[in-house]
């Protein structure tokens, strides 16, 4: 299918109110590119780890947004913004070609005196060349000697041993596909202490590789949320195309750090191993419930940690009454392998309650 991407370049101060000049053409879906530092909150509010190295601000932002190319599945032409046809919007707007288009929002644009002219310009592009991009650089790897990460593409690999086990993984727009250095560490934790007794709560689940994974290697059940409606669905479809049964797995959306006492109420705590494969600035807060959902003989398995914040990281599990009993590096990233400790004092006010009742 094919697409026109059309890029306004304006000044940083021009780019909202020019954002609000393209919703009038009924353009609401756009991007915009500058070089502005981010704040601490939006910091806090990105789902990364890795920070990002923005070249010097020289005060220029561009707007990104597309329309459907004449010639895919109608002849008619017209912008909606976004990705996806709103039939609706072609008894609201004129039919405009590229061009027109491009004059008509200049023209706009002049008429408040008080912004700059920008530069318009756009292009055709075929999705067809770029939206599997990405697909030619995922192939099949051992993410340990007898476990394979294979995309549900490819083939099976040749040198495939008969006890080898494949996890089939199509991660769409969930996140995880095994390539990473913090899925690897979980991965490896994982296979250390499942027993096929073991259940697992993985909070945060992304494309269910943990679960799916710990499961293909003999656990009992899993039980999955993540705050991602689409890392839910994406969950339930792996485990499909891995032979799961919904016996075995369970998926829910979910945000632990605000419902922990919801998710609960439909889990079966507590569990043999809860694991989280996040970034450090969740698991965290994440110490002072994820323990609700153990008992002293469970595991907790984090990742998805900078090595820059592991010692933050282990401040808080110690906080919360964790023992740590491994700590595991792979190139930036570091895992934390780590069992409920006891309180004693707990333990000794909970045994003298019991006395006095019975007194």
């Amino acid at each position: 299918m094919k697409w026109i991407k059309y890029d306004i370049t304006t000044t940083t101060k021009d780019a909202d109110m020019i954002g609000e000049i393209l919703s009038e053409f009924n353009i609401s879906g756009y991007e915009i590119s500058d070089r502005v530092p981010l704040t601490k909150e939006e910091e806090k509010a990105m789902y990364t780890d890795i920070p990002a190295e923005l070249e010097p601000d020289d005060g220029t932002s561009i707007l990104t947004f597309y329309t459907e190319a004449p010639g895919n599945d109608t002849q008619e032409f017209f912008s909606t913004g976004s990705s996806l046809r709103d039939s609706t919007l072609e008894e609201q707007m004129t039919v405009l070609q590229p061009d027109d288009l491009v004059q008509s929002i200049l023209q706009r644009i002049q008429e408040l005196s008080f912004l700059q002219t920008p530069t318009i310009t756009y292009c055709v592009q075929d999705d067809s060349l770029w939206k599997d991009k990405w697909k030619e650089n995922f192939k099949p790897f051992h993410v340990a000697d007898d476990i394979i990460i294979k995309p549900t593409w490819e083939d099976i690999p040749s040198d495939v041993k008969k006890d080898d086990i494949i996890i089939e993984i199509d991660p769409g727009s969930a996140f995880g596909t095994g390539t990473h250095e913090t899925t690897k560490l979980c991965l490896l934790a994982l296979r250390k202490y499942i027993t096929p007794e073991t259940t697992i709560l993985d909070a945060g689940c992304g494309s269910g590789i943990l679960a799916i994974a710990a499961l293909l290697c003999g656990a009992k059940s899993a039980f999955c949320l993540d705050i991602d409606p689409a890392a839910v669905e994406g969950t339930l479809e792996n485990a499909q195309k891995n032979h799961i049964s919904s016996d075995r797995l369970q998926a829910i959306h979910a945000n632990i750090l605000e419902n922990h006492k919801e998710i609960l109420a439909q889990c079966h705590a507590p569990f043999h191993i809860t694991v989280a494969n996040i970034l450090a600035d969740v698991i965290v807060p994440l110490t002072d419930y994820i323990g609700e959902f153990m008992n002293e003989d469970s595991i907790f398995i984090s990742s998805g940690i900078l090595a820059e914040k592991a010692d933050m990281v282990e401040r808080s599990l110690h906080k919360n009454n964790f023992t740590i009993i491994e700590k595991n590096t792979m190139g930036d990233w570091v895992s934390f392998v780590a069992k409920k400790t006891i309180d004693a004092n707990n333990e000794i006010k909970s045994q003298n309650a019991t006395k006095h009742k019975k007194k």
